[in-house]
């Protein structure tokens, strides 16, 4: 799981990886992610969705791969 998780992370833009890293692993509320990245409250939402999204389907691929 972990080897699908590093390639699923790296399939990201580096906006979308800030974004998911820094809500899930530094636990940031949207807010805090906003400001620290100089975008909006907004955009920090679509981002994550959209970072949750790509990163989920990645690891259901590489797991029917198996």
């Amino acid at each position: 799981m972990r080897a699908s998780l590093a390639k699923g992370l790296a399939t990201l833009s580096q906006g979308d990886r800030d974004v998911l890293l820094l809500v899930a692993l530094s636990q940031l509320s949207y807010q805090e992610v906003a400001e620290a990245l100089g975008i909006s409250k907004g955009t920090v939402g679509s981002r994550l969705n959209r970072a949750r999204r790509k990163l989920r389907n990645a690891m259901d691929r590489e797991k029917a791969d198996e």
